[in-house]
C-alpha cells in the first residue's frame, strides 16, 4: 500500500486511540480520588437493612449497584441471590438470574476484578464455572452509570458506596460530559449527588435503597435541588453516622453515614414555615464561619493524654458532641495552629516536637488530594489561624437531633462540623441576645420540616430575633467572662472527666 494512502487510513485509528487513552487516563485519575472501598460488615449491614436477604425470594427482585468498585456489594448480593435460590429448590440458571443484579463500574481493571470475585464466590456455592462466569459478565457492566441509559424495568433495591469527590476535582472531559448530560441543579457540588439521584430515579415505588455516603446532601446548598425533588418521595428509615475507620478498607478522613430509605410518595407534607420579614443577621454585621477542615484529624488534634507538640502552637478544640445546650463540655483536646496570626503557614522544621509528630502521619498526609495538587505535605485543608477564632462566638453544631448552641469565650477552634457566629465590633450584647433567643434562631437554622438550606455561611439567611438587642438576659449573665485566660480556665474546669 502506498505510504500516503496508509497514512490516510491510519489517521482515524490513531485519533481514536488517542481519545481512548485520554479517557482511560481521566478514569484512572478519578479512581485515584474516590476509589475508596467498603468493609464487609458495612456491606452486610446495608444489604440486611434493605431486605436483600436470602430468606426472601431474591430471584423475583432486581438490585442496582451504581459504582461497583472491586465488587464488595455485588459479590455479597450475588452470594445471597444464589443461596436464596438453593433454599427454594430453584435452579440458578443464567436465564433466570441474569437480570436480578446490575452493577456499573467505570474503571476497566476494577470491573474485571469485581467479575473475578463474583465468579469465584458463586462457584464456591456450587455453580458451574461457565454459569458463574456468564452471570458475572451479565451482572457487572464496564461503563459510566451517570452516562448510561436508565433501565426501563427499574429496580426493587439500590445499594452501594457512590463516589464522593468535589465537582471541581473531576477530570475535565468527564466533568464536561456530566455537565452536558445531567440536570443543572445536580451538578457543581459533589459527584455523589447525581449518583444518588439517578439511582433513586430507577428505583421502583416502594423500592428500598441503602447507601454509604456523606450526610452533606442534608444541608449543603449544592444539594438543594436534590432535597426538593426527593424528600417528598422518600421515607427515611434510618440515617446513622459511623467512623470512617469502621466503614472503609482504606484509611481516609471522611464523615460517612448509612442512609436507608424507601421510595414512597408522601401526601400532605407540611409547608415549610416562612421566615419573618426583616434583615438577616449578616445584614447586621455578624460573621458566620464553619470550623476548619483538617484533612487528617489524627495528625493535628491531640487528645488529653498527648503532649508531643510545642505548647505555644496549641489551641482548645471543640467538636459537635461538646456543644451542649447553653454550655460546652470540653474534653481537653487541642488542635495544632498550623498558621500564625497573620495567616501564614508555619514551618514544622522550626518546631522539633511538631515535626516529629507530623512525620508519624506523613504517609497519610501525603496521600491527600491537596498535596497531590502541590500543597506542602503537612498543610491542613483549611487555615488553622488562632486570630480567626479569638473573638467570642456562638457555636452551633452543623447537624443535631436537637438544636443546640453555646457561647465560647476561650478562643477555642471548632471542628468542621460546627458553625460559629461572630458579633460585630462593640455589639457583644447582641450575641448574648441571639444566644438567649436560641429557640427562634436554632429552629430557623435546623428545623427539619423546613429542610433549612445552608451553604458555606448558612446562618446568614437566618432573620435576627425580634426585639431590642439589649443586655441583662440569662445567657449574657451566664457567659459574661472578662478575659480569654479566664475563659480557658473556666473551659478546663467544666471539661468532661
Amino acid at each position: 500500500m502506498p505510504p500516503a494512502i496508509h497514512r490516510r487510513l491510519s489517521a482515524p485509528k490513531a485519533m481514536q486511540s488517542t481519545v481512548l487513552l485520554a479517557r482511560c487516563q481521566e478514569v484512572d485519575a478519578l479512581h485515584k480520588q474516590c476509589g475508596i472501598y467498603t468493609k464487609a460488615p458495612v456491606v452486610d449491614k446495608i444489604l440486611d437493612a434493605v431486605g436483600w436477604e436470602d430468606r426472601n425470594d431474591l430471584s423475583q427482585l432486581r438490585l442496582l449497584e451504581p459504582a461497583a468498585g472491586n465488587g464488595a456489594f455485588v459479590t455479597e448480593a450475588a452470594r445471597r441471590l444464589v443461596i436464596s435460590c438453593r433454599k427454594r429448590g430453584i435452579s440458578p440458571t443464567v436465564k433466570l438470574l441474569k437480570n436480578c443484579i446490575q452493577a456499573f463500574e467505570i474503571h476497566r481493571r476494577e470491573a474485571l476484578a469485581a467479575r473475578v470475585k463474583v465468579a469465584k464466590a458463586t462457584r464456591e456455592l456450587g455453580l458451574h464455572h461457565a454459569t458463574a462466569k456468564a452471570l458475572a459478565r451479565a451482572w457487572i457492566k464496564t461503563g459510566d452509570f451517570l452516562l448510561s441509559p436508565p433501565s426501563s424495568a427499574g429496580y426493587t433495591h439500590a445499594v452501594g458506596n457512590p463516589p464522593y469527590v468535589r465537582w471541581a476535582k473531576i477530570p475535565t472531559a468527564l466533568r464536561t460530559a456530566y455537565s452536558e448530560k445531567l440536570p443543572r441543579g445536580l451538578i457543581g457540588g459533589d459527584l455523589f449527588i447525581p449518583f444518588l439521584d439517578r439511582s433513586l430515579e430507577q428505583l421502583r415505588w416502594h423500592g428500598r435503597c441503602g447507601f454509604l455516603c456523606s450526610d452533606r446532601w442534608r444541608f449543603m446548598a449544592f444539594a438543594e435541588t436534590f432535597r426538593t425533588k426527593w424528600l417528598p418521595q422518600l421515607e427515611i428509615m434510618s440515617e446513622n453516622s459511623l467512623l470512617a475507620a469502621n466503614a472503609y478498607v482504606e484509611n481516609v478522613d471522611a464523615y460517612p453515614s448509612i442512609l436507608i430509605a424507601s421510595r414512597t410518595q408522601k401526601e400532605g407534607l407540611p409547608a415549610a414555615p416562612a421566615l419573618r420579614s426583616g434583615k438577616t443577621i449578616k445584614d447586621f454585621g455578624f460573621k458566620i464561619r464553619v470550623g476548619p477542615a483538617l484533612g487528617h484529624a489524627a495528625a493535628f488534634v491531640l487528645d488529653e493524654d498527648e503532649d508531643d507538640v510545642e505548647r505555644q502552637l496549641l489551641r482548645p478544640w471543640i467538636d459537635t458532641s461538646e456543644v451542649l445546650e447553653g454550655s460546652i463540655a470540653w474534653r481537653r483536646r487541642y488542635v495544632v495552629a498550623m498558621h500564625d496570626n497573620e495567616g501564614a503557614l508555619i514551618k514544622p522544621s522550626q518546631f522539633p516536637l511538631l515535626m516529629k509528630r507530623l512525620n508519624r502521619f506523613r504517609a497519610n498526609l501525603s496521600r491527600r488530594s491537596i498535596v497531590q495538587n502541590g500543597a506542602p505535605w503537612y498543610r491542613p485543608i483549611d487555615r488553622i489561624c488562632p486570630s480567626d477564632w479569638a473573638q467570642p462566638k456562638l457555636l452551633i453544631p452543623e447537624i443535631a437531633k436537637t438544636p443546640r448552641l453555646a457561647i465560647d469565650w476561650s478562643g477555642a477552634i471548632p471542628s468542621h462540623g460546627v458553625y460559629a457566629i461572630f458579633a460585630p465590633e462593640g455589639a457583644m450584647d447582641a450575641l448574648h441576645h441571639i444566644g438567649a433567643e436560641q429557640g427562634q434562631l436554632a429552629k430557623r437554622a435546623f428545623d427539619r420540616s423546613a429542610e433549612a438550606i445552608v451553604d458555606a455561611d448558612p446562618l446568614g439567611r437566618v432573620r435576627r430575633p425580634a426585639g431590642n438587642l439589649g443586655s441583662g438576659d440569662r445567657v449574657g449573665q451566664l457567659y459574661r467572662i472578662e478575659d480569654q485566660d479566664t475563659a480557658v480556665r473556666r473551659l478546663d474546669q467544666t471539661a468532661v472527666l
